[in-house]
Parts: C-alpha cells; sequence; structure tokens
C-alpha cells in the first residue's frame, strides 16, 4: 500500500511542478510584455519632452525676434529725429 501512496504522491508532485512551471513562464512572459509597454510608454515621454523643448525654444526665437524688430523700430525712429 505504501508503494501505491508514493507513487500517488510523487505523480502529484510532478504534475504540481510541471503546473508551476508553467505558471512561472506564464508569468515571465507577462512580465517581458509588461517591460516592453513601460520601454514603449518611456520612448513616448521622452518624443514629449523633445517636442515641449521644440515649442519652448520656438516660443523663445519669436521673442527674440519681436524684441528685435523693436529695437530695430526704435533706431529707425532715433535717425529720423
Amino acid at each position: 500500500m505504501q508503494a501505491s501512496a508514493s507513487k500517488i504522491a510523487e505523480s502529484e508532485l510532478s504534475q504540481t511542478k510541471s503546473k508551476l512551471g508553467n505558471d512561472v513562464e506564464e508569468l515571465r512572459n507577462t512580465v517581458k510584455l509588461k517591460e516592453n509597454e513601460i520601454n514603449q510608454l518611456k520612448q513616448k515621454i521622452e518624443n514629449l519632452q523633445t517636442i515641449v523643448q521644440i515649442e519652448a525654444l520656438k516660443t523663445e526665437l519669436a521673442n527674440i525676434k519681436t524684441l528685435a524688430s523693436q529695437e530695430k523700430s526704435k533706431r529707425k525712429a532715433k535717425r529720423k529725429s
């Protein structure tokens, strides 16, 4: 009877080990997918930060052009005086 119980226990252990192995593999795959999603989101964030920096530079350039135009107008006005 012990031999039979031992075989059943070994069979259950083997099945449990197999199931746990499959669960671990599934978790690894899920982690890989999440890591890929995280990397894609990081890339999108970097792209958005670059766009924000570009827009800030455009605004700064527009302000500089406006100031330069104002200075040019002031110089013309002084010459006419």
